[in-house]
């Protein structure tokens, strides 16, 4: 027998030999096996193009949207870069930021749905590395690296700006930019004092709406190093009431090397008024509708939905008390969707839930509560009875009968 085990060992192993995976491929959980296993081959994938089809493309928004994706290092950056017109002028997302798995996934969050991406550094060899991992992220649009970098595009003869790490843009272009989610992901940042933002913001869409994020705050060691740590990666676009705090602001984070796209909105809201663009106030959600079962059994994973309804459609988030000293909270939702959350109860017991809603800038719903019922686990019980007629087997068959042995 032992022989026998030995042998059908071995047989295995040259099987798995002969199939080419290896052992540590065995180990990878299942993403990274298919990755691993069954990849696209990345390097039919990447198309390279010369800076001249760049130039007609990004020039063109006839042709749709091209997104342009400089991935030098921060003063790079800072110092020149390629000079194409709104909205399809060059975002910067650092090589190494997509090096990093949570970032890399927060850039998918902000451009994994575009059409096509443009990648470009300054001779072309950082980008076709940042291209190959993009795509093998599961970018599924046609994605492009720019043979010959900045120095190609330079020699070709065309515009670069200058110390232009931040892009001063039209409340009418902060307007496009935030109302449409084709062109990336834009977030407004108000740097005004409290009295000004609660007397009303500008009015764009979740999840393009605006953030508070008051200038002094930018001005303390500590406020700067969690603004640097929540938008790194992302387009942010300053604006106050008539453009100079925000600039001055925009200039701030932008000495910081900072890591993203910097934009400030010249006129500020006055001018966002001026030119008929809406502001609004902010309301909190409705209490939440949950739905779910009233009764579920311990040590199982039951199932609840939440909805709300809010008036500015704010995105939301639900913070929910499970009625056995476990509370969550759940990250943002679109209005539209529907949170489905799982909570497991290991006793018997009757729970009330209790849960609120809670919108994009912190205005929390009245409460909605609950109760759901958890009876005994039949099966423990069950396996005590079990272990009882085991002892006792000559228990009189009437109790056979009862316990449904």
């Amino acid at each position: 027998m032992e022989n026998k085990k030995i042998v059908s060992i071995c047989i295995i192993g040259l099987m798995l030999v002969s199939t080419g995976i290896s052992a540590s491929a065995i180990r990878l959980d299942n993403r990274s096996l298919i990755k691993n296993v069954v990849s696209r081959p990345l390097s039919n994938e990447v198309i390279n193009i010369t800076v001249n089809e760049t130039w007609d493309m990004l020039t063109n928004a006839g042709d749709g949207i091209q997104f342009y994706i400089d991935v030098r290092r921060n003063d790079e950056w800072m110092t020149e870069r390629i000079d194409t017109p709104l909205p399809e002028h060059p975002r910067h997302y650092n090589l190494h930021l997509l090096q990093d798995p949570e970032l890399l996934d927060k850039f998918m969050s902000l451009y994994g749905s575009v059409d096509t991406l443009i990648i470009g550094c300054k001779s072309g060899g950082r980008s076709w590395k940042a291209a190959n991992i993009i795509l093998n992220a599961g970018f599924n649009g046609t994605i492009h690296n720019m043979i010959g970098g900045l120095l190609g595009w330079k020699a070709a003869g065309r515009p670069t700006i200058l110390q232009g790490g931040i892009y001063n843009i039209t409340v009418d272009e902060v307007w496009d930019l935030c109302t449409d989610t084709a062109n990336g992901i834009q977030m407004p940042i108000d740097v005004r004092y409290d009295y000004e933002w609660y007397a009303g913001y500008i009015d764009t869409p979740f999840p393009e709406c605006p953030v508070w994020y008051n200038k002094t705050i930018l001005e303390t060691t500590d406020g700067m190093e969690t603004f640097l740590r929540t938008y790194e990666g992302n387009e942010v676009i300053f604006y106050c009431k008539g453009g100079y705090r925000s600039l001055l602001s925009a200039y701030r984070v932008w000495g910081e090397d900072f890591n993203g796209t910097i934009y400030n909105m010249l006129g500020g809201i006055t001018d966002w008024q001026a030119q008929g663009h809406p502001i609004r106030n902010n309301t909190a959600p409705d209490a939440p509708a949950i739905d779910g079962p009233n009764k579920g059994s311990a040590g199982t994973n039951i199932t609840f939905e939440f909805s709300t309804s809010d008036a500015e459609d704010d995105g939301v988030s639900y913070m929910i008390d499970w009625g056995d000293d476990q509370t969550e909270e759940t990250g943002l939702y679109p209005i539209t969707d529907t949170a489905s959350i799982y909570h497991l109860w290991e006793e018997k017991g009757t729970y009330t839930i209790t849960v609120k809603a809670i919108d994009f800038y912190g205005f929390e719903s009245d409460n909605t509560t609950t109760e759901i019922k958890i009876p005994r686990n039949r099966a423990s019980y069950s396996n005590i009875v079990e272990w009882l007629f085991e002892k006792y087997p000559n228990a009189l068959p009437i109790f056979r009968y009862i316990f449904g042995l």
